[in-house]
């Protein structure tokens, strides 16, 4: 009786079979790490955004209890890593404060520029920067572009993500 692996050619043909599945999962695993990697990076830009925004309530809490709302105004566009430094929350992406034209240039991780007062997250693995600045939300009921607490109705302090560069 005559079986497959009596055929000649047989052995050659499994092993191409396998090397060929190998290399079809082997892709797939591939395709799925990189997704995955850029859902990871989204997760992590969300969480740090989280934990900004908890620090900045924080602050604002620090200022309001102890009769310094007027300096609010210097928060905004401020560092927020200064912030989480205080807190012991700092993120390990955090490269410290820059002055940079091309943000293309900076390693991945998160830089504060001087220039701007922009919060820049340089990805690993996304393809464009994201841009975020810290935003003093307030009426300014006296109209002349700062914040003071007697005056004007305070709003919200946030971090806020702007257009990418």
């Amino acid at each position: 009786m005559s079986t497959l692996g009596s055929h000649p050619g047989a052995i050659l043909f499994r092993l191409i079979m396998m090397i060929f599945l190998i290399l079809i999962f082997m892709y797939v695993f591939l395709i799925y790490v990189e997704k995955a990697e850029k859902a990871i990076e989204i997760q992590s830009i969300e969480q740090t955004k989280r934990i900004i925004d908890g620090a900045l309530v924080i602050a604002f809490a620090t200022h309001a209890t102890s009769g310094k709302l007027d300096e609010l105004d210097q928060l905004d566009g401020g560092n927020p890593f200064e912030l989480l430094k205080e807190y012991l929350m700092l993120p390990a992406s955090y490269h410290g404060e820059t002055e940079v034209s091309d943000p293309k240039t900076l390693p991945s991780g998160w830089h504060y520029d001087l220039n701007s007062g922009d919060i820049l997250f340089v990805p690993f693995y996304l393809s464009e920067i994201q841009v975020f600045r810290i935003k003093l939300g307030y009426v300014d009921t006296n109209k002349n572009g700062s914040f003071e607490a007697a005056d004007d109705e305070f709003r919200r302090l946030s971090l806020e993500k702007k257009q990418p560069r």
